[in-house]
């Protein structure tokens, strides 16, 4: 086990490790990816990042990496999740109801598939949005360019903590 520091967290013992990703652009895409269509930590891969079909959890449970780096950091997500769930239903419903027979059906029932459907894909994509956000910004930002926004939980309170004290 690790030395403690002043006795309520551990001590650091080497450099904080960043996820372990291939070099090559196309491979490191599909493990990103991979692992954010699995709802996985994209960082780790480690599982048990969501608290409820819902709610992220703030950090990994495994390599402790904050999740929301910003107010507002998942607003792309949410965006990608409503452009692409919302095409989807259009698509399916377009092809359900001029591909299929049930376009022999009056108007009603037709319009209540389309509902149901722009309603049921936002909802059954929302967390994988999120994931799949994640492993964007980890993929056009590696934690090597940006820092500040990759520390883990534990980095930061440590590091609020060395500024308390510098404040003194």
């Amino acid at each position: 086990m690790a030395d403690r520091g002043d006795g309520d967290e551990p001590a650091v013992v080497g450099p904080i490790p960043w996820p372990n990703l291939p070099q090559g652009a196309g491979a490191r895409f599909r493990t990103l990816f991979g692992r954010a269509l699995r709802r996985r930590c994209p960082y780790c891969g480690g599982g048990n990042i969501f608290s409820g079909y819902w709610s992220l959890k703030p950090i990994c449970p495994t390599c402790e990496v904050k999740f929301v780096r910003e107010e507002g950091y998942f607003l792309g997500g949410y965006a990608l999740n409503l452009v692409v769930s919302e095409s989807l239903a259009l698509g399916l419903a377009l092809w359900l109801l001029f591909g299929t027979r049930l376009r022999e059906l009056s108007l009603l029932p037709q319009e209540a598939i389309a509902i149901v459907l722009a309603v049921a894909f936002p909802v059954a994509l929302y967390p994988f949005s999120r994931t799949v956000w994640m492993a964007l910004d980890l993929f056009l930002h590696p934690p090597d360019e940006k820092l500040e926004g990759y520390l883990t939980a534990r980095d930061l309170h440590r590091r609020d903590r060395s500024d308390a004290d510098a404040g003194r």
